[in-house]
C-alpha cells in the first residue's frame, strides 16, 4: 500500500512537471536561464494576459530581480511589434509580466533584449498559441468581431432593399394622389 501510494504521488508530480514545461520554453542568454511563455494559460484571444518571463542564473539556479530596469521584451505578431513595460510579479522573485490582450489568435513572438545584471541579452521565443475563447465558453459560445461585423453587414444591407422599396412606395402612393385629384377634377 505504501508503495503504491509513493509510486502514484511519484507519477502525478512528473505528470504535473511536463504539463508546465509544455507551456513554457526555456532559453538561456550566458549566465542566465529564462523561462518565457503567458502568465494566464491558455491564452484566450481578446483576454487581458501577460508575457512571462522568469530569470534565475545557470550556475546556482537564484532568481534574479531588478531585471525589469535594463531588460527589454516586444511582442510581435503578423508583421507588427510592441514594446512591453515589465512588471516584477509580487511574491515570485526573478518572475515578470509584461501586460497586454492578445487579439487575433495565433503564435505571438517574444523578443527579449536589453541587459541583465550587465550582461547583453538578446533572444526570441515563439510563445503558446493563442486560442479562441470559444472553446472554452459555456453554455454558448459569443460571437466573434468578425462575426458581429458580418451580421452588421448584413443588415444594413436589408435595411438599404426596405429603404428603397419605401421610397418607392412613396413615390407611387404620390402618384396615385395626382392622378386622384386629376381625376375628381375632371368629374367636376
Amino acid at each position: 500500500m505504501k508503495r503504491w501510494l509513493t509510486a502514484s504521488l511519484l507519477i502525478l508530480a512528473v505528470l504535473l512537471a511536463y504539463g508546465t514545461v509544455l507551456a513554457h520554453e526555456e532559453i538561456i542568454a550566458g549566465d542566465y536561464a529564462l523561462i518565457v511563455g503567458w502568465l494566464e494559460e491558455p491564452p484566450l484571444a481578446g483576454l487581458k494576459n501577460a508575457a512571462y518571463i522568469e530569470i534565475s542564473r545557470v550556475d546556482d539556479g537564484a532568481p534574479v530581480a531588478g531585471a525589469e530596469g535594463t531588460l527589454t521584451a516586444q511582442i510581435q505578431y503578423g508583421g507588427q511589434a510592441r514594446d512591453l513595460i515589465l512588471r516584477p510579479i509580487e511574491d515570485r522573485p526573478g518572475a515578470y509580466a509584461g501586460d497586454f490582450i492578445p487579439t487575433r489568435r495565433g503564435t505571438y513572438t517574444l523578443v527579449l533584449g536589453g541587459s541583465i545584471e550587465g550582461q547583453p541579452v538578446e533572444a526570441s521565443a515563439e510563445i503558446e498559441e493563442v486560442t479562441s475563447a470559444s472553446s472554452l465558453e459555456f453554455p454558448e459560445a459569443q460571437p466573434t468581431a468578425g462575426e458581429l461585423q458580418a451580421s452588421i453587414e448584413e443588415v444594413r444591407g436589408e435595411v438599404s432593399g426596405a429603404r428603397a422599396f419605401g421610397v418607392a412606395g412613396l413615390a407611387l402612393a404620390a402618384i396615385g394622389l395626382v392622378l386622384a385629384a386629376v381625376a375628381l377634377g375632371r368629374r367636376k
